[in-house]
């Protein structure tokens, strides 16, 4: 071969392996503030080439002249079925949130003011990621989506290997509670295999996590210290049935008359206007109908086991805009999201009824009714992840768990509960007192 059609040859094929990364990047996102110093990008990447299977993601460089040494923290939602990019990156701690006009506004809570954040819409059929086989979107599980997850990781180093070294942060909330600690426990398995280059897990990070359901979610005792519910319904809850076992006959598929009798009560107390992810966060009164993820009625009746938004931003009414910036077809265009044209618009939540969204902002959609195709299996939910935290411990994985102090699902009494049997467990004692936490005096 002669000696200058080698060198072409390189040269075209030099390009090839970069084009992925560059092809991602984000030129800018509809109504971004122009002082936007720090890169992003999102796209797909593959985890099963034979099915087609693809997870979406939002990656966000650290705003620091130095981010490839920064660490990597993911960011995965729970539900099970809930978007990162619309609850983690635009409503809580990404780097922008829409404000009026579909104009972003900067987050000065960012996290990657810190680090680098990566932000995975998991598992297929939550916000833009899919599968070609239709098959996928049946009985998916823990299981699945932890492998999913990994194969994820591992694809999307090859994307951006400048970022294989750095210190990798696993984080979520709520159902995170099972993805993240299943997650981890294959990542350690496969940093054992010989002949890998181990991706550096360096710690996970769990907010008001879902653990172990006869647990973290029975909240009667906070909702009845903040005054949401009445002696008696306390009373009910100790003595005839509480919310871990109202949450197993349901996701079971069993019938309670009692469960169903008493939590009839609760929800009426609750009232429709409080969000269990905040209890002191008002309504948003602009409306978001698109908001009323619902599970199912099934078999209880009246009880629905609404699966709320919670808004932590203290903003009520930021999950419309949300909602209505990341469908607009322009934002899809500059995340190089929807490529497959899916005949559902995007959602907060996969897996219930999306109900038809009111108009009430300029250019806003109006979409009818559509199931979105995700059937999770739910009964996952009274799988005890505790073991596997115990496990993650013993091999040096440190484990940061947090709680916000409204949230009344998963509340922090319970997460307490939860930290103590881990200390128990493993004989752990506290090395620092109990006491105020200051931030710039406050």
């Amino acid at each position: 071969m002669a000696p200058w059609v080698s060198q072409l040859i390189l040269l075209l094929l030099f390009p090839l392996t970069v084009i992925p990364f560059n092809s991602d990047l984000i030129t800018q996102l509809p109504g971004q503030p122009p002082n936007s110093s720090f890169k992003q990008y999102s796209g797909y990447v593959l985890t099963d080439t034979n099915h087609g299977r693809a997870l979406f993601y939002y990656f966000v460089e650290a705003d620091a002249h130095d981010s490839i040494s920064r660490p990597l923290t993911l960011w995965l939602n729970g539900g099970p079925g809930c978007s990162s990019l619309g609850f983690g990156a635009f409503m809580e701690h990404g780097p922008f949130q829409p404000g009026d006009n579909f104009t972003l506004i900067h987050n000065k809570y960012s996290w990657n003011l810190e680090s680098n954040v990566l932000y995975v819409e998991s598992p297929i059929g939550v916000g833009f990621s899919y599968s070609n086989t239709s098959s996928d979107y049946i009985h998916w599980n823990d299981t699945t989506t932890a492998k999913d997850n990994l194969r994820f990781l591992i694809n999307w180093f090859e994307k951006f290997p400048a970022y294989r070294d750095s210190d990798l942060y696993l984080t979520g909330e709520s159902y995170a509670g099972h993805y993240i600690p299943q997650l981890a426990t294959l990542l350690v398995d496969y940093n054992k295999q010989p002949n890998i280059r181990p991706i550096k897990l360096k710690a996970i990070a769990l907010g008001n996590p879902l653990l172990d359901l006869d647990i973290s979610v029975n909240s009667e005792d906070f909702l009845w210290a903040h005054g949401v519910i009445s002696d008696s319904a306390l009373k009910l809850q100790k003595t005839v049935c509480n919310i871990s076992t109202y949450l197993r006959f349901y996701v079971h598929d069993q019938y309670s008359q009692a469960c169903n009798d008493v939590f009839n009560i609760v929800n009426d107390e609750l009232g429709p206007d409080t969000d269990r992810g905040d209890i002191l966060l008002p309504i948003c009164l602009s409306n978001g109908s698109s908001l009323q993820g619902v599970f199912p009625k099934g078999i209880h009746g009246k009880i629905q086991a609404k699966r709320s938004l919670s808004i932590r931003s203290g903003d009520p009414c930021l999950g419309d805009r949300v909602f209505a910036y990341l469908n607009k077809p322009e934002v899809q265009k500059a995340l190089h999201a929807n490529i497959t044209h899916l005949p559902f618009h995007w959602d907060f939540c996969s897996g219930s009824l999306s109900l038809s969204y009111k108009k009430s902002l300029p250019g806003e959609l109006i979409f009818l009714s559509k199931f979105r195709p995700l059937v999770y299996q739910e009964d996952n939910l009274d799988m005890d992840v505790m073991p596997l935290m115990v496990h993650l411990l013993n091999e040096n994985i440190p484990v940061l768990l947090y709680s916000g102090d409204q949230d009344a699902k998963i509340p922090l009494t319970q997460t307490r509960i939860i930290a103590n049997q881990l200390a128990n467990t493993l004989k752990l004692f506290s090395i620092t007192k109990y006491a105020p936490w200051y931030d710039k005096k406050q």
